[in-house]
């Protein structure tokens, strides 16, 4: 017994004795071999098989090219047989074989050159892949990302669609609003003079003419409420960002607040000693500041002194922006999911556009930033802004 045999001692010994002649015929990867010119000289079963031919319709009567398609056979005579010459191998070459039924067989082809004592070509050595799967594989992908290139070509036709579509909306709406603003300014002038003229004898017609102002009132600041909305959304790009301190923009917001009633005037605490300053365009950061106070005022509860909290905090890359407030609340599980929507009101006995929260939320997200709220009705809110530092 070899020293070969002892380290193969769980092995059936039957199965190193293998039949080279059988393994040659029926490797699982084709095997020819070629005379310099082409002619096969030698051909393997699998190849045969492959092929549908028989090995006497091939040896020493076609050459390797013949299998070949047109293409293929144009390749491999002015790229691959001279390759072959000057290298003496060749990788990976990808060819397709016409079988005897007409049909097409994708393969790898590797190949190498044996040349005689003299160095003149002898015979080249041929191993065939078949790379069917492959094929089909390479050609799904090729389907699909055809496909995929079909889609994001519609969805940048339908994307510039919206953009166009949006910019005429934009366009309709800014125009609409501006062309209501002077008519319905002069209808509250008219109203205002009638008021300070003529003499109601009807008990009931003060109140409706209370009504009728506050209709008005409620149609300007929606027209005014569309107006800032299209101009926020028609400026060409975002304003840069700048470095501002809160202190300051704070208190110039809060001066410029509407005056409460004796007695019921909002008491601020402002502690920005966390975060002194944002990165955030000027305006930008003017206007969420400026929305949120004038709604902490605005939905006061009534009977209770106005309490509103302005912090700032430190969170892993962000800084943390929080307005609190002592005020009538929300109930976050009826309405959390339409917070933002523009329009949206939530307290209808208080005069509002439903566009401030809308721009808060906007003009956030723009600075890369997201908004978070926390509120229990009766009791207050929590605006909470978390900005990229």
């Amino acid at each position: 017994m070899s020293e070969a045999d002892d380290m193969l001692p769980g092995l059936d010994l039957r199965l190193t004795e293998e039949d080279p002649d059988d393994l040659y015929e029926h490797a699982p990867c084709g095997y020819c071999s070629c005379l310099p010119d082409g002619t096969l000289v030698r051909i393997n079963q699998t190849l045969l098989s492959w092929l549908g031919y028989a090995r006497q319709e091939l040896l020493a009567r076609q050459s390797l090219s013949q299998l070949l398609t047109v293409g293929g056979r144009l390749h491999y005579e002015t790229h691959c047989a001279p390759l072959l010459l000057l290298q003496g191998e060749v990788r990976e070459m990808s060819y397709s074989l016409r079988r005897r039924d007409g049909g097409i067989l994708p393969v790898l082809l590797n190949a190498t050159l044996r040349r005689d004592a003299a160095g003149e070509p002898l015979v080249v050595r041929i191993t065939l892949f078949d790379i069917t799967e492959r094929r089909k594989y390479e050609q799904d992908l090729l389907r699909a990302k055809e496909q995929a290139e079909a889609q994001r070509e519609q969805l940048r036709l339908q994307n510039e669609q919206l953009t166009r579509t949006n910019q005429d909306l934009d366009n309709f709406v800014y125009t609409a609003s501006h062309d209501l603003k002077q008519p319905v300014n002069n209808l509250a002038g008219l109203f205002g003079e009638l008021r300070r003229t003529a003499t109601f004898n009807d008990p009931a017609a003060a109140a409706m003419m209370g009504m009728v102002d506050e209709a008005l009132q409620q149609m300007l600041s929606t027209i005014d409420g569309l107006t800032e909305v299209v101009q926020r959304q028609r400026q060409p790009e975002p304003a840069p960002t700048e470095t501002t301190a809160l202190q300051a923009l704070t208190e110039e917001i809060i001066r410029g607040l509407p005056p409460q009633p004796r007695g019921q005037e909002a008491h601020f605490t402002l502690d920005f000693a966390a975060a002194p300053a944002l990165r955030m365009a000027r305006t930008a950061l003017h206007s969420v500041l400026a929305n949120l106070l004038s709604n902490a005022l605005k939905y006061a509860q009534p009977g209770r002194r106005p309490r509103i909290a302005v912090r700032t905090a430190r969170a892993p890359g962000a800084t943390v922006l929080r307005v609190q407030d002592n005020g009538r609340g929300l109930d976050l599980a009826r309405h959390g999911a339409e917070l933002f929507q523009l329009f949206r009101r939530f307290h209808p006995d208080v005069p509002g556009s439903g566009v401030g929260l809308y721009l808060v939320h906007r003009l956030v997200h723009q600075a890369g930033g997201q908004v978070e709220v926390s509120s229990v009705p009766g009791e207050g809110t929590t605006f909470q802004l978390i900005l990229p530092e």
